[in-house]
């Protein structure tokens, strides 16, 4: 806290700051990708010694950027000549240091179209399908930011104070967290204001004393190294003591006696996994911080399903919030644009009085009269985030400029204002070469998830012709809810569409579940894993309407109540949390009664799986069927090979499990070799089928 480190606040205009934190430098350099660089070292040269990060060409790729999220530079140098990306731009502003600079390489304004535009192109669209809203809307956000001259880089604070509402909270949580009452207390604010620090400033209070057993939690080690620098001194875990690391899932599902429970960016981690772990602890005293409008993770979950789903809770609950920033300045520039860039700050439109709800009209969104409307743009994307815990900054992106995507809406008609929104992707209608290569893994489908999931992940390659419409996020007013919105702009949505089917892939609940098969959706597949983010098995509920896609549904039931119970089997084995009953209850309704795998169907699915992209988890009825059909076979394997499928297919037990007791590294390595033994157990039991799938490859 500021009082303890001898270090002072300056206080005026209804405002507190810290005098030796400076504003932070947004600098934009134009030209070619050799001239942008150029320029931007003879600007760190001229500074001095600094610890910089360069993401892009050449340097640190896009794709590792999320894991420095947490480490601090002086200058952080982005390369965004191949195009802009949203997410990495959202996540390094964060990076930069106060009195440090973010400076952007940028083509010039009539440069040709990035390559990153490849990557918004679905078959059967090309590059040159994509659109250039998301630039266009950009530059509009550049163009009125605080620009600096490239000589204003300077070396960067590298000590900051604390703040008056950092040192309330540590107070706060100081209180909490040494009262033996359980209680719950989180805290939620924006990146840079503090939250790791003040969770470790409140236990450098708490550790230590008698009879308290303090644990940090957090998605990896290292994204906890804030909490322990300040609570220890170091940012390494400690190794023994009254303070310790568990990962949340061993924290979630095992004997981990704790008092005091931090987690921190509580919002990396599912849902679930959060509610297990609260559930597990009923006699603890537990905080939780995250970031509130940032992309370190699945921000919104925490806030729109966690904190909801506390309020059910019996111990006492606060909530805290950090206005003001400590890792630079308040107003600060680079902030105010990286918001307004990818409307980090976006909120729904004001609710219309109820009674003009009959009044709403539907209407296709035209995006390049929604990226000219920055009030209509930004109704949209607030919805969106206030609604989707897996909305990020790219999304803003591939909505306006992805050429398969389109946008429906509820408007006001007085006002036009926005207050339901679906964002749908057209699919399907794929050439057979096409199918082919999916079926046999030579081609990954992009931007198709329904006719991926038929296609590569079902065995069904009759699905890929047919033409599909899915809904990829829908939201409505929060403040007009459980007034049929949802239910009337969908019923609009397929009004308008001529497809074979529709469909939609999404986190599982018992709720969702139930919503879209009042809308006539079934349950065509659940996913043998858990999302990364949602923390529930993904489910693809789809309603068949031409005669071959209701014949395709009934067949994908078929297999789906087939399959279900040991799908659900594997992901017990594999230590993932159990299922809520409602939840599963909701995924098994009006399945038909299973009938078996008839010899031919089950070998024809084990050869599609072995020259195939399915995973062992989507062929597993079939495989684990064969593999006890010639249990007699396995002798002729070799003990690794044998050991494997005895422990994952017979046994059913977990990938840990298998690796260890077949000898392989770990479960990467099993993995791998698995599909290999299932190929070495067919040559020897029934060698024909690999003939067959030899005679049906494609040169």
């Amino acid at each position: 806290m500021a009082a303890e480190r001898g270090e002072t606040l300056v206080c005026g205009a209804g405002r507190c700051f810290n005098p030796g934190v400076r504003r932070r430098h947004l600098i934009a350099l134009r030209g070619t990708p050799e001239e942008t660089e150029a320029v931007a070292r003879r600007a760190l040269d001229r500074r001095g010694p600094g610890e910089d990060l360069w993401v892009g060409e050449g340097h640190t790729p896009h794709r590792a950027v999320r894991r420095l999220l947490g480490r601090a530079y002086d200058a952080v140098v982005l390369d965004l000549h191949a195009g802009l990306d949203a997410d990495v731009l959202g996540q390094v502003h964060g990076f930069v240091r106060a009195g440090g600079a973010l400076v952007l390489r940028l083509p010039s304004p009539d440069a040709p179209p990035g390559a990153q535009r490849d990557r918004l192109a679905a078959h059967p669209f090309t590059a040159a399908d994509v659109g250039d809203r998301f630039r266009r809307h950009f530059e509009r956000a550049l163009a009125r930011a605080e620009v600096s001259p490239v000589d204003a880089v300077a070396p960067a604070e590298r000590t900051f104070s604390g703040t008056p509402d950092q040192a309330a909270s540590v107070a706060h949580l100081v209180a909490r967290l040494t009262d033996p009452t359980p209680s719950l207390t989180t805290l939620v604010a924006d990146r840079g204001r503090g939250k790791s620090s003040a969770l470790g400033l409140a236990l450098r209070h708490i550790i230590g004393r008698p009879g308290v057993r303090a644990v940090v939690t957090a998605e990896d080690p290292r994204s906890a190294a804030e909490v322990f620098r300040f609570a220890t001194g170091s940012p390494a875990p400690p190794t023994s003591g009254a303070l310790r690391f568990v990962p949340p899932m061993a924290l979630a599902t095992e004997d981990h006696p704790a008092d005091v429970i931090v987690v921190d960016e509580a919002a990396q981690l599912p849902v679930p996994v959060l509610q297990q772990l609260v559930r597990r602890h009923p006699d603890a005293r537990l905080a939780f911080a995250t970031t509130a409008r940032g992309y370190e993770g699945t921000g919104r979950g925490f806030m729109l399903r966690f904190l909801r789903w506390l309020e059910g809770d019996r111990r006492q609950r606060l909530d805290l919030s950090l206005e003001t920033p400590i890792r630079w300045a308040p107003d600060d520039p680079v902030e105010r644009f990286v918001f307004d860039a990818l409307l980090l700050d976006a909120a729904p439109a004001p609710a219309p009085n109820v009674d003009r709800l009959a009044r709403l009209v539907h209407a296709r969104l035209d995006r390049d009269a929604l990226v000219a409307d920055e009030r209509a743009l930004a109704d949209v994307f607030g919805l969106l985030v206030h609604a989707h815990y897996r909305t990020t900054p790219e999304d803003l992106h591939r909505i306006l400029d992805a050429p398969n995507l389109a946008l429906h809406a509820l408007r006001v008609p007085e006002t036009g204002r926005v207050v339901a929104v679906n964002l749908v992707a057209l699919e399907g209608e794929l050439p057979p070469t096409l199918v082919e290569d999916v079926a046999r893994g030579r081609q990954r489908l992009r931007a198709h998830a329904l006719a991926d999931t038929f296609v590569a992940h079902l065995g069904h390659r009759e699905a890929g012709a047919l033409a599909m419409l899915r809904s990829v996020r829908i939201a409505t007013h929060p403040e007009l809810r459980r007034r049929y919105l949802a239910s009337r702009l969908i019923r609009a949505v397929e009004a308008s569409a001529d497809v074979d089917l529709f469909g939609t892939v999404f986190g599982a609940t018992a709720e969702l579940l139930g919503f879209r098969r009042s809308l006539g959706y079934e349950v065509v597949r659940v996913s043998a894993s858990r999302g990364a983010r949602t923390g529930e098995p993904a489910a693809t509920m789809v309603r068949p309407l031409s005669p071959a896609a209701k014949s395709l549904v009934a067949r994908l039931r078929e297999d789906l109540a087939r399959d279900l119970p040991l799908q659900l089997a594997l992901l017990q084995a594999d230590g993932e949390l159990l299922l809520e009953p409602a939840l599963e209850r909701a995924l098994r309704e009006g399945l038909p009664a299973p009938t078996p795998l008839a010899p031919e169907a089950r070998d024809d699915r084990v050869a599609a799986y072995l020259s195939g992209p399915q995973t062992f988890e989507s062929a597993a009825a079939a495989v684990t069927d064969f593999v006890a059909a010639h249990r007699a076979a396995l002798d002729g394997l070799d003990a690794h090979e044998r050991g494997l499928l005895e422990a994952r297919a017979v046994d059913q037990r977990s990938w840990v499990e298998a690796a260890r007791r077949a000898g392989y590294p770990g479960v990467a390595a099993a993995m791998r070799a698995f599909r290999r033994a299932v190929r070495a157990l067919v040559a020897t039991a029934a060698p024909e089928l690999l003939e067959r799938n030899a005679q049906t490859r494609t040169p």
